[in-house]
């Protein structure tokens, strides 16, 4: 596969020029809700979003999913954490029990204290070092009841350390910039277009990548673009944008994503200075199945006018490594000046 693959045009946008869209034609806002209208942009640059939800109560608070997506530093001191509270409370119940209730106890109170949760450390983990054994039948009870709570505890410890190895991710990468560029469209070599980049960070392979790509522009109340006037006016309008290829079967390489800007594209008449005026900005998301996992995964990424380059094209990332070729993922975010064809 070639870095920038040329094919026959998505199925075109629905919309017309944003300098003559109609307000009642304007696409929906991707279920983002007009109270985004405010805001300069909907995700950040790695994909998360630019809003998150509060007063939820304690009904949001779900500690498989939490355990799940918190970070594994995060993950391996909450465990740790809640091993230690554990062996502290049962700990303290043989210590109230009585200095009879285990054997071999030390006289002072402190070294008890340590006593009976080392006890409880080796009850918790099945180690059973033997000099020190219950000696009452409450202790025996406690023991009983100690052993159930870590089997317990282990079985969902190691239940969630699989899930979060088996769980699906991604290392998507993307060009630091999305380009306006000089491009072949439609037959006519003085195009131009809309280009990104992106290559698969990870050395496990990534099947039937999809692209989709929407863009939001500011616009007047009345529908037609914000040529003039001042920036964060106005309404947010979405389009989806046609791509030269929208699908690739294979991703071994790196991938240009391309969007052609014809007559019947909202960038079509657009100068970047247009773009950071209407505050424009490319929400992209990219589907693919993992081959290793065959497991779904989705990446997401957001190009606000700001990160937006006019009249450059990438770098070639394609070299040669023992005589095989290969994409270096250092030069992804390379650019070249290019100059660009003035818009007919």
């Amino acid at each position: 596969m070639t870095e920038r693959s040329a094919t026959a045009p998505a199925s075109p946008v629905s919309v017309s020029s944003p300098a003559v869209a109609e307000a009642s034609h304007r696409p929906a806002d991707l279920g983002l809700s007009g109270v985004f209208e405010s805001e300069s942009r909907f995700l950040n640059r790695d994909g998360t979003f630019n809003a998150h939800r509060s007063g939820l109560g304690r009904g949001a608070f779900s500690a498989y999913a939490d355990l799940l997506t918190m970070r594994w530093s995060t993950f391996f001191g909450v465990s740790l954490t809640l091993y230690l509270l554990l062996n502290a409370l049962f700990g303290l119940l043989y210590f109230s029990l009585g200095p009879a209730a285990l054997s071999e106890m030390p006289i002072g109170t402190g070294a008890r204290l340590l006593a009976c949760f080392f006890f409880s450390v080796q009850t918790f983990g099945t180690i059973g070092f033997g000099h020190v054994y219950p000696s009452t039948l409450a202790a025996n009870v406690l023991v009983t009841m100690e052993a159930f709570v870590g089997l317990m505890g282990v079985a969902l410890v190691t239940g969630v350390l699989f899930a979060r190895f088996s769980r699906p991710t991604h290392r998507v990468l993307f060009s630091h910039h999305a380009i306006l560029a000089p491009h072949s469209v439609g037959g006519n070599p003085q195009g131009r277009a809309l280009m990104f980049r992106v290559m698969n960070g990870r050395r496990t392979d990534l099947l039937d990548i999809t692209a989709e790509v929407i863009l939001t522009l500011r616009h007047d109340p009345g529908g037609a673009a914000i040529k003039t006037g001042n920036k964060g006016m106005g309404n947010r309008s979405f389009y989806p944008l046609t791509l030269e290829r929208d699908r690739v079967t294979f991703f071994p390489l790196a991938w240009t994503i391309v969007h052609p800007i014809d007559e019947h594209s909202p960038l079509y008449g657009l100068e970047l200075a247009d773009l950071l005026r209407q505050e424009a900005e490319l929400v992209v998301v990219l589907r693919a199945t993992e081959e290793a996992s065959q497991q779904s995964i989705q990446a997401r990424c957001s190009y606000h006018a700001t990160e937006i380059r006019s009249g450059h094209r990438f770098a070639s990332m394609y070299v040669r490594e023992a005589g095989q070729l290969a994409v270096d993922a250092r030069l992804l975010h390379d650019l070249q000046p290019a100059e660009l064809p003035p818009q007919t």
